[in-house]
């Protein structure tokens, strides 16, 4: 950014911008990799974990560990 002090200014808003957006864009990734990871946990086909949302993994691996808690208590 080259300019005057008013286009400093715009330039460090819009360095700052970016910085954040690849933030948010990284934590994303991460999550998005965690989630899928936790689905290729469950005890399902991968053609079906691979097909899930994020809200069916979370929905469906704590039924997983619902039915899992009641057959240990069972036992």
């Amino acid at each position: 950014c080259a300019g005057s002090g008013g286009a400093t200014v715009a330039c460090l808003q819009a360095l700052r911008k970016e910085k954040s957006r690849n933030a948010a864009r990284s934590r994303r990734g991460k999550e998005n990799f965690e989630f899928y990871e936790l689905a290729k946990m469950l005890p399902l086909p991968g053609a079906i974990t691979s097909q899930l949302d994020k809200a069916s993994i979370v929905r469906l691996t704590i039924s997983y560990l619902k039915i899992r808690l009641l057959s240990s208590v069972r036992d």
